[in-house]
């Protein structure tokens, strides 16, 4: 609701000075003598002229003409003249209105961002309601402040995501999202066409071990078209089923068995997907990224340098395709312990809050806690159907929001 300007005017009550003319004198003749006519009286003297009105009052006017001589046989004196009026005083000016005052900015609504800072309140616009999904983690952003209140902080590091509307022109989006933060930034088209989405990885971007050879790729597919969304995949390579829900599948992908982060740090796997940018992994000018890559690495030569290489992938696809939102995961779990494994996953909050300070549209999203052994194939490293359904869903939930209908 908008608060009114109040601009106050203060009314001066003019002072009157007021200025009299004198009253004529009155002179009385002396009586004349015996037989002779007497001596005229002497002319009575005019009234003042009336001082002029102070502030815009009318001024008064002289005294009355002066009264005539009484001497006998006198004549009558002249009367006074009359006072000149006072000019007319010049009405006060009116006072300036104040501005009004400008409503708060817009907050920016993460998906996991660093808290956003509150819009300054001004005259306050409407009130906004705030958008956004709910995030799986994020501390709650800062609320705007003054009149006009702010937009909802973006959601922060594992906890709540920001939430609440802003109550300045436009309330601010919730945050969401596991890491790193993107404001309100949505790559998707808005004109009705599919949102472009590119899987990029290893095998398990592939979807090996899955029934129907398309991984987490067919079960995402089935949550949108539930969802009446328009997307298809970009990428490389290609299979899976042809349909998924009555609807033909978008088969391509670029998740390649056995490849590390950079090319020459697998035995089992000569290739690095590093290699695929800008092309031909980005050919298809994707808007999403979905990026599950380090499995390979874990057993791999270096595997303690393999943040490392992920730091130097993320500046690569950034930069040749910055429009993109990139969406990196903490990996699946094995079968097994992996201390390399353990390691790499803990940075990969950090990095993604890194990258996105240098203005890279990232976000982070977790699919290190899925249930081991129940959604593990029998091998301890891809997920059987049921282990890709819960990445799924994970995938899903960090990018529903932003496809459209």
């Amino acid at each position: 609701m908008k608060q009114s300007s109040c601009c106050a005017f203060l009314a001066l009550a003019p002072i009157l000075l007021l200025a009299c003319g004198n009253a004529g004198e009155i002179h009385d003749a002396s009586a004349g003598t015996n037989g002779g006519d007497g001596a005229a009286g002497s002319q009575g003297s005019a009234g003042a002229q009336g001082s002029a009105g102070t502030g815009g009052s009318p001024g008064e006017g002289g005294a009355p003409a002066g009264a005539a001589g009484q001497a006998n046989g006198g004549t009558q004196g002249t009367a006074g003249a009359g006072g000149t009026a006072g000019a007319s005083g010049s009405a006060g000016a009116a006072g300036t209105a104040g501005d009004t005052g400008i409503g708060g900015a817009s907050g920016a609504g993460g998906r996991g961002g660093l808290p956003g800072i509150a819009g300054r309140g001004g005259g306050g616009g409407a009130s906004g309601t705030g958008g956004g999904v709910a995030g799986r983690g994020g501390t709650t952003g800062t609320g705007g402040g003054g009149r006009g209140g702010g937009a909802a902080g973006s959601g922060g590091l594992g906890g709540v995501a920001g939430g609440g509307a802003g109550s300045g022109e436009r309330g601010g989006a919730a945050g969401s999202g596991t890491g790193g933060g993107t404001g309100t930034y949505n790559p998707c088209p808005t004109s009705g066409d599919a949102c472009k989405i590119l899987p990029l990885g290893d095998s398990i971007t592939h979807g090996v071990q899955s029934s129907d050879d398309g991984g987490y790729r067919s079960a995402l597919f089935k949550l949108i078209v539930g969802a009446s969304q328009q997307v298809t995949f970009t990428g490389s390579l290609a299979n899976g089923p042809t349909q998924v829900s009555g609807q033909p599948f978008p088969r391509n992908h670029d998740g390649h068995d056995g490849w590390t982060i950079d090319p020459g740090f697998s035995s089992y796997g000569a290739g690095g997907i590093s290699s695929l940018i800008p092309s031909p992994a980005l050919n298809g000018n994707p808007h999403i990224i979905l990026l599950h890559i380090g499995t390979n690495d874990t057993g791999a030569r270096d595997a303690a340098n393999m943040s490392t290489r992920l730091e130097a992938l993320l500046d690569k696809i950034a930069q040749a395709s910055p429009t993109s939102l990139i969406v990196l995961a903490q990996i699946t779990p094995l079968g097994y312990n992996s201390a390399p494994l353990t390691a790499y996953n803990g940075k990969i909050p950090a990095i993604v809050q890194s990258h996105a300070a240098k203005g890279q549209h990232i976000v982070g999203v977790d699919m290190s806690k899925m249930p081991v052994p129940a959604d593990i194939a029998s091998d301890n490293i891809h997920p059987n159907d049921q282990g890709y359904a819960y990445m799924a869903n994970i995938w899903y939930a960090a990018i529903k929001d932003l496809l459209p209908k």
